[in-house]
């Protein structure tokens, strides 16, 4: 008895180290095999389609990545060329005049009997509260500043990363069944089991890349529409904010597009205002209730607070890619718990109805 003890011990431990070793081994590269997997979920069904005619799985999935290349090259050469001008002039403009607006802001009648109401509490007395928004103002453009040297200062590290991220692409989309299918196995649960997870990971992948992406990328171009429409500075910058803020629930792109409204009504440029804030309204915040319910429907089934938090969570631990991550994550584990709370029937309660059916 003892001897099988130390035996399973021995066993385990081996079983551990191995796959701590293993993760070692590929932590680095995690990001990029999270974004390689979800591009690959993405443009599974076009490669599908592909093989039906071509019948070989390399030329296929070599195909499918060609057009993915041509895809994300294409725009992502001009938004990254256009951020690179625009994030140093949002910087600039935050340096120089952020004092400066805030400052006209602070003169309108209505703000400046705000401030006034708040100044007269002793726990705001001696809080300027003009210099810590204007601090605050410069941090954040500081910051984004410093990402985006940061970026270019790695940028053999990035091309390494793409590469890589390529690579990968090919080979889940030409052995993505394979791969599926030994992890399936290796699952310890029913077949009924292993079926409810793969939809519900299957129905969170939709929810989140056809129906977030699409909700993010047109909501983020018809921002950045509007701002240079407007004659309003950094339209690419702003889009892009829109697009990424528009995959956290609850406020999203409002927080872009509702503040720079108040900004304009409260500066006196109340045309545009008005005009920015309808728009947002009428038609940036529409397109998320339209394009949801028919990429998604009822898919989710999460609580929207939760997906808040998944998709807090997921970004702050795996990166940009955990917006995807993040619920998908959440719901498996949700998944998980009501496979253990549903209690199947057992031998003894088929019997059982069995037995009534025959009497």
């Amino acid at each position: 008895m003892k001897a099988e003890w130390l035996y399973k011990t021995i066993y385990l431990t081996i079983i551990l180290v191995l796959f701590y070793l293993f993760y070692q081994v590929l932590s680095p590269f995690l990001t990029t095999i999270a974004w390689a997997m979800v591009l690959s979920i993405t443009f599974y069904p076009l490669y599908g389609l592909f093989l039906k005619f071509i019948k070989r799985p390399w030329a296929a999935s070599l195909i499918t990545l060609l057009i993915i290349l041509v895809l994300l090259i294409g725009p992502f050469s001009y938004i990254v060329s256009a951020l690179v001008g625009e994030i140093t002039d949002v910087y600039s403009t935050l340096e120089e005049k952020g004092f400066e607006s805030i400052a006209d802001i602070k003169t309108h009648p209505r703000i400046e009997r705000i401030f006034e109401k708040i100044s007269s509490y002793k726990f705001f007395e001696g809080f300027d509260l003009q210099q810590s928004a204007v601090d605050t103002l410069k941090s954040l453009g500081k910051t984004i500043a410093e990402h985006t040297k940061n970026l270019f200062k790695n940028a053999v590290l990035v091309l390494v990363g793409f590469i890589i991220m390529c690579i990968t692409i090919f080979y889940f989309l030409k052995d993505g069944n394979t791969l599926a299918s030994f992890i399936k196995n290796l699952l310890p649960f029913s077949d009924a089991q292993k079926d409810k997870l793969e939809k519900r990971v299957k129905e969170m992948v939709i929810a989140a890349i056809y129906g977030g992406l699409a909700v993010g990328v047109a909501q983020g171009t018809l921002g950045g529409i509007a701002f240079a429409f407007l004659g309003l500075p950094s339209p690419v910058f702003w889009g892009t904010a829109m697009a990424i803020f528009s995959l956290l629930p609850l406020f999203g792109c409002f927080t872009i597009w509702g503040t720079t409204s108040l900004i304009l009504l409260l500066s006196g440029e109340h045309a545009k205002g008005i005009g920015l804030f309808l728009y947002g309204l009428l038609i940036i915040s529409s397109v998320d209730n339209i394009i949801k319910p028919l990429v998604i429907g009822g898919r989710t089934k999460l609580h929207v607070l939760l997906v808040f938090f998944s998709v807090l969570g997921g970004i702050n631990f795996f990166g940009f890619v955990g917006f995807i991550l993040g619920p998908l994550i959440t719901a498996l584990c949700l998944s998980l718990l009501e496979i253990y709370m549903i209690d199947e029937p057992t031998q003894e309660d088929n019997n059982h109805a069995d037995t009534s059916q025959v009497s």
